[in-house]
Formats: C-alpha cells, structure tokens, sequence
C-alpha cells in the first residue's frame, strides 16, 4: 500500500490563497452540512428560549493544526417555556442515529462558519495549507431561532502534525488478470505478474527558520524539482522529507474456472494468483540547511527508501458444478449437480523491495532562496557565521628566518 505523504500548496498558490477567506460569508446560509440522521427524534427548540450557546470541541484545547479535522458540539443553555425549569442541550453527534438524536438538538438549528476551515456536520475541517491561517482558526455557531445568541471559537495554529512533505514514486501496475475457463469444467488461467513500481522523485529541499505572526520560531521548507511545495513545522517535532520509491504492482486475479459438463461435471478450479511486482527504487534529495540555524541538522529528516514489494494477486473462483440430471423416477430423490471446482491459490507477495536512493545534506547562506515569502512570514535577522581562518603556523625558538 502506498504511504499517504502530505504535501501542501505552491507557495504562489498558497499566497493568492490568503485573500479568499470570507468569515462570515455563511453565517445565515450554512445549514452545517446537511441534516442529521433521524433529526425528527431532535428537541423541539419552539418550546425552549436559548439563553446562551458554547463550543465544545474534541480532543483539542486553544490550538488547532492545519489538516488535522475535529468534532465540536454545541452545547446551550436554555429554559422550557412552558414550567421555566432550566435545561442543559447538547447537539447530537454528525452520523447519528435516530435514537442516538433523541432528546438532543439538531445540528440545522445553528448557522455555521469558519475561519482558515470549514465546518461539515459537526467537523470543523482547517486547510491543509499552514499559510492560510498564520493568525489562527475561528470556527463560529449562531442559534437561528435567536442570533443574538451566538459564539467564537479561537485556535491559535501550531504545526505539529505537518511531519512529512515530498512524495513516493507511483506503485507499479497490476498484474493482468488470467483467462477465464470456457470449455466445460476448464480451469482458469494463471494472473500475471505485478509491475515494478516507479523511481522516487528528484527533489531540492532549502530549509531554514522563520517568524510568523503567532510563532517566532518555526520551521520553512521549500521543495523544486519533481515537486514544487513548501510548508511550514514545529522545530521540536521535525521533519522527514520524502522521495521514496513506489511500492510493486499487486499480481493479476486468477481466472475463473468454467462450470462443469452437463450432467454433474465438477466444475473447474480457479487460477492462482499472479506473484506481486517489486518495489521501485529510491529518489534523489539534494537538502540545503540555512547556515544560521544548527538545530534543522536534527529537525530534517531524509526518507529515499526504497518501495516495498506488491502483494500478491487473488486467486480466481472455481466454476460451479454441473448440472443435476433428471430424477430416475417419479419417487426417486434428486441426483445431486457435479461438484464445484477449487478456488485458486492467491499468488505469492512480492519479495523485492527497491534499492535505496541517494542524498546529500549541505549548509548554506539561503536569504537569496527565501527573499520572496508568502505573506505574513518573515525572514529571521541571525548573521551568518564568519568564516575562520586557519591558525598561522608559530615559528620555533631561537630560529632566525635564512637570508636569501
């Protein structure tokens, strides 16, 4: 299976980005993703006056990272109309069922809109990009019924999650499948073998160290090449930058076996599998780290990994049996139909993985490579190191230089 490696935007991409943003453009349309399952079985609102409305939102406390989905629940303070008691509601979860709904508010009753994300029944969903968001994610609910009554949720961003960028070479083909059994009780073809999987990229890696609006120090790549990208991560998580090879094509089904001979011919055996493909070899990574910051030497992290070896291919079905032929006789029982063929054996797993790539880390005055940021990142003001002369060599006591 092929390694999913997140990558983000182009950075030119990413800047005409950052002016698309409209926070409230969905306030009053948004219906929050559609319609919970079996929200007739919801609270009926009419017979509540909402008195105020939270934001819980899962696993997560004043911080939020770019891609990373999370659940949130709207939580209101409300009092029955009819007897004045005071009730604590809860939305229900985004697939719930008709029970699970039951007794809690549905999700349509709030009017939904994001900052930097989206929100989708129930989830709040932040770009994938770290640069649409420097200044954070605010995800907003507002009653319907009553929109005075509504609520912000802020999340700083942090980068934590933002732990790989680059790309795998693509998995090889697949084996072709056998051929299928057509006289009666023949056995399936054999599936042929997977394809190699391909060479990892060829890619050029800058890395340095930046300030954004709500983090002095962060980490930036930039990626040419075969990939053009760039990202920003968290300094103390790092980084791997990926050019691995793909991974080998899955080998070919098996062919079905044929049905058996009229009357009670045993079916044909399914054909094996066709043997996995081998993985690709690995890319080629030319890593350049801003001389400035020591700390990337352990922050950045190479992957040119060879791909793995591809399963193999399914084995075909058998055929089933023949038909019964008719009873001997009124009272006789019912002669049986001809046994069904085996199924064939799934072919073999790849054995071969790729051979690894190469790369070469380097260090570097990098200022030309990021003169040009997306907006809201800046360069840090570090110098860069002097070079050091080497010592002159002293001269020995008592000993006076020869006289040409």
């Amino acid at each position: 299976m092929n390694r999913h490696i997140i990558t983000t935007a182009l950075v030119s991409s990413i800047v005409s980005s950052l002016s698309g943003c409209n926070f409230l453009s969905n306030l009053t349309g948004s219906l929050g993703g559609g319609r919970i399952e079996g929200a007739a079985f919801a609270v009926d609102m009419e017979k509540y006056d909402v008195e105020s409305i939270a934001l819980q939102v899962a696993e997560h406390g004043d911080t939020m990272c770019p891609g990373e989905s999370a659940n949130f629940t709207i939580v209101a303070q409300a009092k029955k109309k009819k007897s004045g008691a005071r009730v604590e509601l809860h939305t229900a979860g985004a697939w719930a069922s008709a029970a699970e709904v039951r007794g809690k508010m549905d999700l349509t009753e709030f009017a939904m809109s994001g900052k930097g994300g989206v929100p989708d029944r129930g989830t709040f969903r932040p770009d994938s990009s770290p640069f649409v968001a420097l200044l954070g994610y605010d995800l907003r609910a507002t009653y319907r019924g009553d929109t005075t009554k509504s609520v912000t949720r802020h999340f700083d961003p942090v980068y934590s999650c933002v732990q790989q960028i680059g790309m795998h070479g693509g998995a090889g083909p697949e084996g072709q499948g056998g051929a299928h059994a057509d006289a009666p009780g023949g056995y399936g073809g054999a599936g042929g073998p997977g394809g190699m999987g391909a060479p990892g990229p060829r890619l050029v890696a800058h890395v340095t160290v930046v300030r954004t609006p709500k983090h002095d120090r962060v980490g930036m790549v930039k990626l040419s090449g075969d990939l053009e990208a760039a990202t920003l991560f968290d300094l103390a998580t790092g980084i791997t930058i990926t050019a691995a090879g793909g991974t080998g094509g899955m080998g070919g089904p098996g062919g079905d076996g044929a049905q058996g001979s009229d009357p009670q011919g045993a079916g044909g055996g399914g054909g094996p599998g066709g043997p996995g493909g081998s993985g690709g070899p690995g890319g080629e990574i030319v890593v350049f780290l801003d001389d400035r910051f020591p700390e990337l030497a352990t922050a950045v992290r190479v992957d040119v990994g060879g791909g793995a070896p591809g399963y193999g291919g399914n084995g075909g079905n058998g055929g089933a049996g023949g038909p019964a032929p008719e009873r001997a006789c009124d009272d006789c029982e019912d002669p049986p139909p001809g046994a069904d063929g085996p199924g064939g054996p799934a072919g073999p797993d790849g054995t071969t993985a790729g051979a690894p790539g190469r790369y070469d880390v380097r260090t570097g005055d990098l200022d030309g490579v990021f003169a040009s940021m997306p907006r809201g990142v800046q360069m840090r003001s570090e110098p860069h190191p002097q070079p050091v002369a080497p010592p002159t060599p002293a001269r020995g006591p008592g000993r006076k230089p020869k006289r040409r």
